[in-house]
C-alpha cells in the first residue's frame, strides 16, 4: 500500500519557528487533518531536499521555462547534499542562467528546508486556504506545501 504526505515547509530553507510556534503548529494541523495517520515536525542542523517522490514529474528553469533533465538535476543534488545543500546558484544548461535548487520550478512541488511539518495519510483533498494562511500567522513564516507520494 502507498502513502501519501502533506509536508509543509517554509519558503525560506533556513527558517525554523520557535518551539512555541512548532507545538502550537501540531494542534493546528491535528485538527485540521483529524484522521492523519501521525502528524510530526522534523528540524535539521542544515536545509534538506523536501521531495514529493512519486509525483515528481518534471523540473523546469525559472527563466526559460525549458525543461531540466532529472538525471542533470540529481546530479546536482547529490552535488549539494555533500556540502549540506549550501543551494548556491550554477549556471543551468537550458539559458545559461544562475539559478539556486530551491529557485527551480518543481512539478509537482518539492523544496528545501530545515523545518517540516508532515502529515503522513491526511485523508484530506488539499489545505484550505484559510487553514493555510492560520499556519502560517502561528509558524510567522510563508509555507510552501508538497504533497509526497511514497
Amino acid at each position: 500500500m502507498s502513502d501519501n504526505r502533506l509536508i509543509l515547509i517554509p519558503k525560506s530553507p533556513d527558517y525554523v519557528p520557535t518551539k512555541e510556534a512548532q507545538d502550537q503548529a501540531v494542534a493546528l494541523f491535528k485538527a485540521i487533518a483529524p484522521e492523519s495517520d501521525e502528524i510530526k515536525i522534523e528540524v535539521s542542523e542544515h536545509p534538506r531536499l523536501i521531495s514529493c517522490g512519486a509525483n515528481l514529474e518534471r523540473i523546469t528553469c525559472p527563466c526559460c521555462h525549458k525543461d531540466l533533465s532529472i538525471d542533470w538535476w540529481a546530479d546536482w543534488v547529490s552535488e549539494e547534499a555533500e556540502l549540506n545543500f549550501p543551494l548556491k546558484a550554477t549556471q543551468l544548461p537550458c539559458c545559461g542562467a544562475a539559478q539556486s535548487l530551491d529557485s527551480l520550478i518543481y512539478h509537482w512541488p518539492q523544496g528545501f528546508a530545515r523545518f517540516s511539518l508532515e502529515a503522513m495519510n491526511p485523508n484530506i483533498r488539499d489545505l484550505p486556504p484559510v487553514a493555510e494562511l492560520n499556519l502560517e500567522k502561528v509558524l510567522k513564516c510563508g509555507l510552501r506545501k508538497i504533497w509526497q507520494h511514497l
